[in-house]
């Protein structure tokens, strides 16, 4: 089992709904896994799997709609009743595109609203979330012994080896999906070290290339085979990946 009780957003497709399906479909599936999308009447793939697995609960929430995080949390609350939160898992993102090519949108053509909208989406988002899950993770922290974990306390954010600085490779570029995952790595070392302490442990992931309608069909890895190894890595951590950048098989990315 990797977690207690997990919580994923961007659950309707990608590597949101795959998460969601390996984690219920797992030998030892968690005691309660929280799927969040936008539009849940329009997930069927989500709403199939919550009808076959009774530990997976669908919840609507938009990322970018700080006004119905206690709404949010207040669900939360009342599905996880005392035992508090294990996993939180920041997946929902966003990248700037453009029709003229695959991905990435040029300079002379990146606008000020779509740049602000992929760091909105890829940054503030998931720290805001974060931030009001905080006392569910807390409680988690406190009502678990031993080291830093994914079955204590944790929030993993989904990143990508495209915000590495030490690892910089070209492609058509992605301005805003590389500055605000980037900055997402940041405020993960800096959540690692403030809250370390408390016992919930912060790390940043990339889940690989993968063939998803962000990542493409010229993508080498399927979605399959990219959570499999985020979740076997997921469970494999421990304090000394505090505050990293890692690959979907737990290598460290330099940042």
């Amino acid at each position: 089992m990797v977690s207690e009780s997990v919580m994923v957003t961007g659950c309707s497709r990608g590597l949101g709904l795959e998460m969601v399906r390996q984690l219920v479909k797992s030998a030892s599936p968690p005691r309660l896994v929280i799927a969040t999308c936008r539009n849940p009447e329009k997930a069927t793939e989500l709403r199939d799997l919550a009808q076959d697995h009774n530990c997976l609960k669908i919840l609507k929430f938009d990322v970018v709609d700080y006004k119905s995080l206690p709404r949010l949390v207040e669900e939360v609350q009342g599905l996880l009743g005392a035992s508090g939160l294990n996993l939180l898992i920041n997946n929902a993102a966003i990248m700037d595109t453009c029709p003229t090519q695959m991905f990435g949108v040029p300079l002379e053509q990146l606008e000020q609203q779509l740049f602000s909208r992929v760091m909105e989406t890829n940054t503030t988002a998931p720290l805001m979330l974060t931030k009001a899950m905080l006392p569910l993770l807390r409680q988690a922290a406190k009502g678990c012994e031993g080291c830093l974990s994914v079955q204590r306390a944790a929030v993993i954010n989904v990143s990508t080896n495209a915000s590495s600085m030490g690892r910089f490779t070209f492609n058509p570029d992605i301005y805003g999906y590389r500055a605000s995952k980037a900055a997402l790595n940041m405020l993960t070392k800096a959540l690692a070290m403030e809250y370390g302490k408390e016992g919930i442990l912060f790390v940043a992931i990339h889940p690989g290339w993968v063939r998803t309608d962000m990542g493409t069909s010229a993508a080498p890895l399927n979605v399959e085979e990219s959570i499999s190894d985020v979740l076997k890595t997921l469970s494999n951590l421990t304090e000394d990946h505090s505050g990293l950048l890692i690959s979907n098989t737990g290598d460290i990315i330099p940042w």
